[in-house]
């Protein structure tokens, strides 16, 4: 979801404060993009290495150059299979056991990929660059760790508490009961009855069915229950509470991935979180991929223009929408203003900058087409 939220909306080309457009370089910069990558888009490329990042802490581009040595392609390569070295210069990527060599982006010189030695330049196994990203942590100056590392119990208390309750309709080991004949019962009568009860009585469409038994005069039937009747959904609270703190670990609104928080606080407490979640996680990794392309920009000359990647919206239109008209309507605003904060266009002085006046022409604050448009999102929501 972090991925998808930081860089699937995609982004835009933008001339850099100070600087002015340039139509040559902005071709350029479009072309760029368009061909970074001969099987995705720069988006789908980006959403994955967020994924790697996300799930191990770091992830690694490939820059490719050309035979004049300049930037042509970058490729994701899968986190999991990158070594760093000890200089932090290089990197090697182990796969099959297979290994393939590459030098940290922008350092000078070249090294083999078969090897990691110094090579002469432009030679023929001359190593392709990475650009190694990281989620710092202290106790390792060479790799990241995800954020989960924080609610590592609880990951583990999930998948324990969901392994239990599953094992209890596929195994469970402790008998349910103990039936003991006594009496004057026929040879392999048990073994009837095991069968019958094996058969018609095991599995959850088979459960709440009576069980009818005849019994040979002079014989008992002793039937002990053991444990409780009913093991349904154990744990709730607790996973509950390993769900929250995993949530936590993220920074991520319960609502962002389906789950409904009810309660009294719950409007307030959503918008708190989506702005934590916005401020806290999704603008910080836009901005570093965005410094990662400015240095890769600068590097083919580009100078005028930048990446920017395009905000996530997670305004409540609805909640918004009753807060701008309660101020309007208490005088608070005028028409422009509360326009102004819903994202309207702006009406002319004369008609706009007036304050509400209780049921008058001056006093509607929508047109009849902007209410229908608002009616209709607020039914799509109910």
């Amino acid at each position: 979801q972090i991925a998808r939220d930081t860089a699937g909306l995609g982004f835009s080309i933008n001339v850099k404060e100070d600087k002015k457009e340039d139509q040559e370089e902005y071709n350029r910069v479009k072309d760029f993009i368009a061909n970074i990558n001969p099987e995705y888009p720069l988006r789908i490329i980006l959403k994955e290495l967020l994924i790697d990042w996300g799930s191990i802490g770091y992830f690694c581009i490939e820059i490719v150059r050309n035979l004049k040595g300049e930037i042509s392609k970058i490729f994701r390569v899968p986190a999991h299979t990158v070594r760093v070295h000890k200089s932090k210069t290089k990197y090697c990527q182990v796969m099959d056991e297979k290994k393939v060599w590459f030098q940290k982006f922008g350092t000078k010189g070249q090294i083999s990929s078969s090897t990691g030695e110094p090579v002469v330049e432009n030679a023929e196994d001359a190593a392709n660059e990475m650009v190694f990203y990281k989620n710092n942590y202290q106790r390792s100056p060479y790799y990241g760790v995800p954020n989960i590392i924080s609610a590592l119990g609880d990951l583990i208390g999930l998948i324990e508490s969901r392994d239990y309750n599953v094992s209890f309709f596929k195994n469970y080991g402790v008998p349910n009961s103990i039936i003991t004949l006594s009496g004057d019962w026929e040879e392999s009568t048990e073994k009837v009855l095991e069968e019958f009860l094996a058969t018609e009585h095991k599995g959850s469409v088979n459960s709440h069915k009576s069980l009818i038994l005849r019994r040979p005069e002079g014989c008992e039937i002793d039937y002990k229950p053991l444990g409780d009747d009913v093991k349904e959904g154990s744990f709730k609270e607790y996973q509950k509470d390993n769900r929250e703190n995993i949530l936590i670990a993220y920074s991520m609104p319960p609502q962002r991935i389906g789950i409904y928080v009810a309660g009294a606080l719950a409007g307030s407490s959503t918008s708190e979180a989506n702005d934590i979640y916005k401020n806290g996680v999704i603008e910080p990794l836009q901005l570093d991929l965005e410094d990662i392309f400015v240095k890769i920009l600068t590097d083919i000359g580009i100078v005028n223009y930048e990446i920017k990647f395009e905000d996530i919206d997670l305004t409540d239109r609805v909640a918004l929408t009753n807060e701008v008209s309660s101020k309007f309507k208490s005088g608070l605003i005028t028409k422009n203003e509360a326009r102004a904060e819903l994202g309207y266009e702006l009406l002319p002085p004369a008609e706009g900058d007036v304050f509400f006046e209780g049921t008058t022409e001056t006093g509607v604050m929508f047109s009849s087409q902007e209410k229908k448009e608002i009616n209709k999102f607020e039914k799509g929501l109910r």
